[in-house]
């Protein structure tokens, strides 16, 4: 049982920190990096903090995508599910690390000077922040179920169910998330979205909500739930 809750906090764990990501615009991001010579010294360290970041949770998402698909750990009922999160996650700080190229070698990939390639690029961010924050969502209510229902969790639990719940939350993300191609332009040799489109300020506060405050509020009711469950069974095991 102790190991559900390690595992729970790892994995909220990881979601804040990839949210620090996400709720931080990745164009604000890339405004820095354009001025990068005029940077003062602190925000230059920033970036190259994030960069060594970025280099790592790649290394390490793949590790755990090579993890999770070995064939002692796809019998795992959750393995799916954190295989998603560890694929979206990659993708996420793949995009965060050419960014940083492209700016530090002066724009060799494009991002900000084809706009195609840069509502791709916000339109994919906006993406993978939804699914990373839903994965994880996803995973702890499995755990929630195994905990508080163990003798229906084999039959809620399972790897049709994980395939079916992943590619509803891809339909979802992919759909809502339309709407960055209209409202992302280059402007001034910057990939951002216009601030003046009317519908941009609801629809982002929309995405605030979906990538963070609900996933936020569920993941620490499970998680309250699951330790109080636990804590539960604990006293009424040592009272016996």
């Amino acid at each position: 049982m102790s190991n559900i809750n390690y595992t729970n906090f790892i994995v909220l764990n990881n979601m804040n920190s990839t949210n620090n990501y996400i709720n931080t615009s990745l164009l604000d991001h890339d405004f820095l990096l354009n001025n990068y010579e005029n940077l003062p010294l602190v925000e230059r360290l920033t970036i190259y903090i994030t960069f060594i970041v970025s280099i790592i949770g790649i290394i390490g998402n793949i590790c755990t995508i090579i993890v999770l698909n070995q064939n002692t750990m796809r019998q795992w009922r959750s393995s799916m599910l954190l295989t998603a999160l560890a694929v979206t996650d990659f993708v996420y700080l793949s995009i965060i690390f050419l960014s940083i190229i492209d700016i530090l070698t002066h724009q060799t990939i494009g991002l900000h000077r084809s706009l195609l390639l840069c509502q791709i690029t916000v339109y994919i961010t906006h993406v993978c922040s939804f699914l990373s924050a839903a994965f994880t969502l996803s995973f702890t209510l499995q755990r929630f179920v195994a905990v508080l229902f163990p003798l229906h969790a084999y039959t809620i639990i399972s790897h049709r169910s994980s395939i079916i719940n992943i590619l509803l939350l891809i339909f979802i993300s992919c759909t809502f998330y339309l709407f960055s191609f209209f409202v992302t332009n280059i402007s001034h040799g910057q990939c951002r979205e216009d601030e003046t489109y009317p519908a941009l300020f609801p629809l982002l506060i929309v995405d605030i909500c979906l990538t963070f405050v609900i996933p936020f509020i569920f993941i620490l009711l499970f998680n309250f739930a699951i330790v109080y469950k636990l804590h539960s069974r604990k006293k009424f095991t040592d009272a016996f």
